[in-house]
């Protein structure tokens, strides 16, 4: 094959130019990165090291290097002796890492053997020490050149699941943190893509852009670069797991975790065992949400899972045609971490899991683009949508419906009809598997139809007419919240498509547009909810939803110890409402476990007991979390936040004197209306009340 013959006579040239030079006399002559790993193009820099012994003066290397300049090769050198390559390995863990590969080529291999040995046992020391510093050098990597697997213009050498990759699980083994794995294979393929890319480019290039491609692909054998991109895809991936594998297996040996981790309930049979997510002892496997109890944990708290609990996942039995309400609400909370849910979601399909809670993503997986504006696969560039619409799940008023939009907006790609039709059938059967009632379906439906709708009226029209404002109007069906949601939606999937798509111009006409739609639209006014107001609280229990709805008629105060109950007991209370009547505030508060079978955590009297006690009648200290708060036209107050233990007690016990309210829990997100009462216009600070609610719920 033509790329290894080019690496193998580039490397011939260099080492016959190496062991000509004139090394010192008692030194060495030593080797680092590519020519010590036998892999140099013909365009390949040199990466070499004069070693010197440790009492020896430093000699004068002028005349060692010029040679190499002559022959025109790009040099990194140094001169250091055995001591100060330990020294420097043990200091800095960037510097120890370029150094581990270290290969004699001329003059006393005794001084480089020293030298190595001296390296490794710093390396080692240095790993075990600064394990997170060794981590963030491959995660600002990963950040810079992306990943191989899914960009349309894959880093060959610096991206995730690239070759800078294997290098790093062989410094993982070296330091006796895990075993080194066969990718001879995967580095095979990526030596000869980064070998064909620099003859074809005529420079040193690891971005592999479309017109190389296809003369690379065509050397190689492959039909197509289409082809030649699905095998990277594969590549890429086989060594992304090994990765990810090798880093779990060093972080276990590296961590604290002991025999007395403290173990922590995150959700029903969902354990937070010493900072990995863990089954707990005895989980019922026959529940199919288990899976999304557990990558809902994981996107909420960023844990990383434990590997076995993937492969115990597996075997569960198949979700139901129609997700329970409590499967519904923990789906929507694996969509709404917009630092945790590409990753979590990218695990759960590696083990063979997304596929069954959304069959339809088979069909993109790894799927190239033909837009060459699209940076990234179609399945990451779906998955970078979902996350930046959860950074605006706190700003618009129907979360879920916008992250299941982002989700299925281009899952519609690569089949024979225009793919936004496609997306919308299919996420209109997903909406129903949901539960979502037929409005909420019809307007998933229409946001993934109408996804390039604003974009493009935004670039062809002005954005100042009637006509343009009309046909938006027209493609939402006059409907002011999808009209709002369909904004939030395309700047996403601009930002996540490439750099430059989403620009000041579009955005300054999409938002003249949507702005000139809502205002053509009458806002539907909030009706005051009617509750029944008990004389004492009761409980009841709904089984089929396993929900367990507390009601009483009580003042505000009284309201809040029965919330710190909830919180106590391990409840999440999903929706609520109160009215102010008869002197008092009648509350209904539905809540469902988090911590205990349903059978165990529904038992009334037990909950009638700690609630005459009095034991838990004080608010647990809330999380932190991102929060919004407004007075909206009609002067009530909206406030979203991320949905977590407490969060609802400790809002309600900063308000002032409360007319009505309404809550729901969308996914992760907790969306509250309330009217407050008397005038709101007089004694009442709007700003006082935003800045403590906001205070209250933000602060850690």
């Amino acid at each position: 094959m033509r790329s290894l013959e080019l690496r193998d006579n580039a490397y011939q040239r260099a080492l016959e130019l190496l062991r000509s030079l004139p090394v010192p006399p008692g030194c060495a002559l030593a080797a680092t990165g590519s020519f010590a790993r036998r892999e140099t193009t013909p365009r390949s820099d040199l990466d070499l090291m004069l070693l010197c012994p440790d009492d020896a003066p430093i000699p004068d290397a002028t005349d060692l290097w010029n040679p190499i300049w002559d022959a025109g090769y790009h040099l990194d050198f140094a001169v250091r002796t055995p001591r100060e390559c330990g020294e420097i390995a043990a200091q800095d863990t960037a510097a120890g890492l370029s150094q581990l590969e270290l290969t004699h080529v001329s003059g006393s291999k005794m001084l480089v053997d020293a030298a190595r040995a001296r390296l490794y046992s710093s390396w080692r020391r240095q790993l075990q020490r600064n394990f997170d510093a060794f981590l963030d050098l491959a995660i600002r990597r990963w950040h810079r050149s992306g990943s191989v697997a899914t960009m349309t213009k894959p880093d060959v050498k610096n991206g995730r699941g690239g070759l800078r990759d294997i290098q790093l699980l062989r410094a993982l083994a070296l330091g006796n943190l895990c075993d080194a794995p066969d990718l001879s294979s995967e580095t095979r393929l990526l030596l000869d893509v980064r070998t064909l890319l620099h003859e074809h480019a005529r420079r040193r290039r690891d971005v592999l852009d479309p017109e190389f491609a296809a003369s690379v692909a065509a050397e190689l054998g492959y039909a197509d670069r289409y082809e030649l991109s699905a095998a990277l895809v594969d590549t890429a991936t086989r060594v992304d797991r090994a990765v990810e594998r090798g880093l779990a297996t060093a972080r276990g040996l590296v961590g604290k975790r002991g025999a007395h981790s403290p173990r922590r309930p995150l959700d029903l049979d969902v354990i937070d065992n010493g900072g990995y997510i863990t089954l707990s002892r005895h989980p019922n496997l026959e529940d199919p949400a288990l899976v999304l109890r557990v990558g809902a944990a994981a996107a909420r708290t960023g844990r990383p899972v434990a590997a076995g609990v993937w492969h115990t996942l597996r075997e569960l039995p198949a979700l139901p045609e129609r997700f329970t309400a409590a499967a519904t609400d923990d789906f929507f909370a694996l969509l709404s971490s917009p630092a945790n849910t590409p990753r979590v979601i990218r695990e759960m399909d590696a083990h063979g899991l997304w596929e069954k809670i959304v069959p339809e993503w088979a069909h993109i997986r790894g799927l190239m683009p033909r837009e060459r504006v699209h940076t990234h696969s179609i399945d990451y560039h779906s998955l970078a949508t979902v996350a930046c619409c959860a950074e605006q799940r706190t700003s618009v008023a129907r979360p879920d419906i916008l992250l299941l939009a982002a989700l299925f907006h281009d899952i519609g790609k690569g089949y024979d009809r225009p793919h936004a039709l496609v997306g919308a059938e299919m996420v209109t059967r997903m909406a129903a598997r949901l539960r979502l009632n037929l409005a909420d379906r019809s307007r998933a439906q229409t946001l993934v139809a109408e996804h390039t709708t604003l974009s493009r009226l935004a670039r062809t029209m002005d954005p100042a007419s009637d006509a343009a404002r009309d046909r938006l109007l027209t493609a939402c069906h006059y409907d002011q919240l999808t009209v709002s949601l369909l904004s939030v939606l395309t700047r996403a999937d601009a930002e996540s498509t490439g750099p430059g798509v989403w620009n000041n111009r579009l955005e300054a006409a999409a938002g003249q547009l949507c702005r000139r739609a809502l205002q053509a639209l009458v806002p539907q006014p909030h009706a005051r909810p009617r509750v029944p107001a008990p004389s004492e609280l009761t409980v009841t229990r709904d089984s089929d939803n396993q929900l367990l709805t507390v009601s009483l008629h009580a003042e505000q105060r009284g309201i809040v110890e029965v919330l710190a109950l909830l919180a106590a007991l391990g409840w999440t209370v999903v929706n609520s409402r109160m009215e102010y009547t008869g002197g008092a505030l009648a509350a209904e508060f539905s809540a469902r476990t988090v911590q205990e079978s349903w059978e165990d955590a529904s038992d009334i009297d037990r909950f009638l007991q700690a609630y005459k006690s009095g034991v838990h009648s004080r608010l647990p200290q809330v999380a932190g979390g991102h929060t919004t708060a407004m007075f909206n036209a009609e002067g009530l107050l909206e406030v979203r936040t991320v949905e977590r233990r407490a969060a609802l007690g400790t809002l309600i016990a900063q308000l002032p004197e409360i007319e009505w309210m309404e809550h729901a829990a969308l996914g992760a997100t907790m969306i509250v209306t309330i009217c407050l009462r008397g005038n709101p216009y007089t004694g009442l600070s709007r700003a006082a009340v935003v800045a403590n609610v906001t205070a209250a719920l933000s602060s850690d």
